[in-house]
């Protein structure tokens, strides 16, 4: 029971996290209409009300209104399709979609929003309160409904197509959800003499500052509840609206805690005194999501708007960040209170907008520059909350992504065992979001990577190594080109997951390009230590081949470098389908013409099959490991290799066996006519220089 309990919360809490993720454009772009809505300068706001007849003014407060403006309905969307995608797959489109109307229908009921006169601002970060609660118990509800009912007999329209007998079953899962939320919302309106659920939890809060005045510890209240319910998904600030507008908005002379002394000593960069989360982010954040984070809600934040730090890095519902995020408004709340008691900070005296930018906020505020001097002392103190528990919080990630590194390399290898395709970005929990990570890292690598790079160098993490392959008279006649992705955090990469994470995140194309550049440009080198007829092979995948640019970008590599037939050699690799058609012929055929030559990967296995040798001129055809590993234990696989070997000579192309690690596995190739190896026996991957060192004395001059 405690584990099926535990199971459920772990599904709910993480609903909650990813939809609230998922919401992140809205608060993005809304965030920005608000910054530009609100900005604290008169000359700008006479500006965008006067243009062109205030066009502008208009343009920007229907997209505010059309982002933040509604955003509890967004987040209640959120909340239903991250849940039914996480609890259950295989439902149709028809009753997911009913499934969502439940949610809609009961966030609308229990927010009262049509209980007299409709008040619009609930549908805004105000009503996230009933988004929660309608998008998680709505998704759930449905679900249990739909299985009640599912096997109640329901009508059935002859002749009506599939969708339309579906969506008549969706009716009574519908219809018990909308009652379920109208029957609890009455009965609490009749109970609590409220309008409706939200109007309940808005009039909760109001009665604990009911007997309460200005005063300390009624300003540290406000600021702390302000921060619980924001770690919890409610925007505070708008729940607790009403309490500011009686309590707190007018400045009063001889009272120290206003909203205006909260928002300009305290609630710098938002709520939670997030400014300080961001520079801690900024000097000590590691990993590139961070940073990446906090470029991206810095603009934002200098104008207190924290929602992107708040739900991206996350900080609710973040076990880790809940401390900072309530210590630190409490310290700079008590820091600003004390100067201002002993007398060294003048009292607020003029009301600034909320999003004036911390130091000029603190002067406008106070008439002094001791009001920027207490602002800097709290972005200090802010900071100093926050930096041990960002740092904390990307070790605890760390760790649990290197046990998440090792699963998403078991699931990738078990998809290639069984054929199987797999979109790894699309895992959930940690594998999911470290494939994510690594997708935004890989970015990151190809930026700061150049061809034209000793790939040695340390700052390089996307490493060329060459594996040297030998024929069966010890000659070093070529040699194949590995990437190698030396990750700042989890060191070498398992190279077929650097691929699928490039193909999933639509960088395959870049990484190839670039890694068929880096190897032409070695070869001139590594020629004049092996000779002429060196062939350097380099991986395409059938993605690439079919790209419309990599015919070009051939040509051109070809021209540059000046490369002579037999020089580079492009081996298909198998992570899409070879289309076996005569068109894939005339491609293959028209790169021939610029000197490269072709090699096809793993022959026997996955998807090749002798029709690819059928419409396409391959040079070489290289052997499946899993054949070479088992020739001295399967007869069978002996007469394999022997019937491919036989065909090589009716069809003028070369065989060569990858992964040959002992000279028994040599020599039983050899007697069959495989004169190509390349494997341990010889040598694993090297640097360039490294390859020219140990294994130029067996060049084939």
């Amino acid at each position: 029971m405690n584990n099926t309990f535990l199971k459920k919360v772990t599904v709910i809490t993480g609903t909650i996290k990813t939809s609230l993720a998922m919401v992140i454009p809205i608060l993005f772009i809304g965030s920005i209409t608000v910054l530009l809505n609100g900005f604290p300068i008169q000359a700008y706001q006479d500006f965008i009300s006067t243009f062109m007849g205030g066009a502008l003014r208009s343009i920007l407060l229907m997209v505010q209104t059309a982002t933040v403006g509604i955003l509890a309905i967004y987040i209640t969307v959120a909340l239903n399709l991250s849940y039914m995608h996480r609890t259950d797959e295989g439902m149709r489109l028809v009753f997911r979609f009913g499934s969502l109307l439940g949610c809609l229908t009961g966030f609308l009921i229990i927010t009262g929003l049509f209980s007299g006169e409709p008040d619009l601002s609930l549908l805004s970060g105000q009503g996230v309160f009933s988004a929660l609660v309608a998008g998680i118990a709505g998704s759930v509800l449905f679900k249990k409904f739909e299985e009640l009912f599912k096997m109640r007999k329901m009508v059935f329209v002859d002749g009506a197509d599939s969708e339309f007998n579906a969506a008549l079953h969706v009716i009574l899962p519908f219809l018990s959800v909308t009652l379920v939320f109208a029957v609890v919302n009455y009965l609490i309106t009749v109970c609590f003499q409220v309008q409706s659920i939200q109007h309940l939890f808005m009039k909760v809060m109001d009665a604990i500052f009911l007997r309460m005045h200005r005063s300390y510890s009624s300003g540290l209240l406000f600021t702390t509840l302000t921060s619980i319910m924001w770690w919890f998904g409610i925007h505070g600030n708008n729940v607790l609206n009403q309490v500011a507008v009686e309590m707190f908005t007018e400045i009063i002379p001889g009272e120290i805690v206003s909203k205006s002394f909260i928002d300009t000593f305290v609630n710098m960069g938002g709520t939670g005194c997030t400014i300080g989360l961001l520079f801690a982010m900024m000097v000590f954040g590691k990993r590139s999501s961070t940073k990446k984070l906090s470029g991206m809600a810095l603009l934002p934040g200098i104008f207190n708007i924290g929602e992107m730090m708040v739900f991206g890095f996350p900080v609710i519902y973040n076990p880790t960040m809940i401390i900072p995020f309530i210590l630190a408004p409490i310290l700079c709340f008590s820091c600003a209170f004390l100067l201002t008691v002993t007398g060294f900070l003048p009292p607020v005296a003029t009301e600034v907008v909320w999003t004036t930018p911390a130091l000029m906020s603190g002067y406008l505020a106070t008439g002094s520059v001791k009001g920027i001097i207490v602002q800097l002392l709290n972005i200090v103190i802010s900071t100093a909350c926050y930096a041990p528990f960002v740092i904390r919080y990307e070790k605890e990630s760390l760790d649990e992504f290197s046990s998440a590194m090792n699963e998403l390399v078991s699931i990738l290898k078990k998809s290639e065992e069984l054929a199987e395709e797999v979109v790894l970005t699309e895992c959930e929990g940690n594998v999911g979001r470290l494939a994510k990570l690594l997708a935004t890292d890989l970015d990151a690598s190809l930026s700061k990577s150049s061809p034209d790079a000793d790939h040695e160098r340390a700052e390089s993490p996307l490493i060329i190594k060459y594996q040297p392959q030998y024929d069966n008279l010890g000659r070093c006649m070529g040699a194949e080109a590995l990437l190698r992705w030396n990750h700042v955090r989890y060191g070498i990469i398992y190279p077929p997951l650097a691929v699928q994470i490039a193909k999933e995140s639509g960088a395959l194309y870049r990484l190839e390009t670039y890694i068929i550049e880096k190897a032409i440009r070695d070869s001139a080198s590594l020629r004049e230590c092996f000779g002429d007829k060196f062939k350097l092979s380099v991986n395409a995948t059938v993605t690439t081949l079919y790209d419309k640019r990599f015919v070009s970008f051939l040509q051109t590599m070809a021209d540059r470098y000046k490369l002579k037939t037999g020089n580079i050699c492009i081996e298909i690799t198998e992570e899409t389908e070879l289309v076996t058609t005569e068109e894939t012929g005339e491609l293959i055929k028209n790169i021939r013409t610029f000197g490269y030559t072709f090699a096809l990967d793993d022959f026997s296995m996955g998807h090749t099959s002798l029709q690819y040798l059928q419409h396409n001129q391959f040079d070489i055809v290289k052997l499946d490991g899993n054949l070479v590993r088992s020739i001295l234990t399967n007869d069978r696989t002996k007469e394999i290799i022997n019937s491919i070997v036989y065909l090589s000579k009716s069809l003028d192309f070369k065989v060569l066996a990858e992964f040959v690690e002992t000279p028994e596995q040599k020599e039983a190739l050899e007697q069959i006519g495989c004169l190509l190896y390349q494997g341990y026996l010889f040598s694993p991957a090297l640097d360039k220089d490294v390859l020219i060192s140990e294994h130029g004395k067996d060049n084939g001059k």
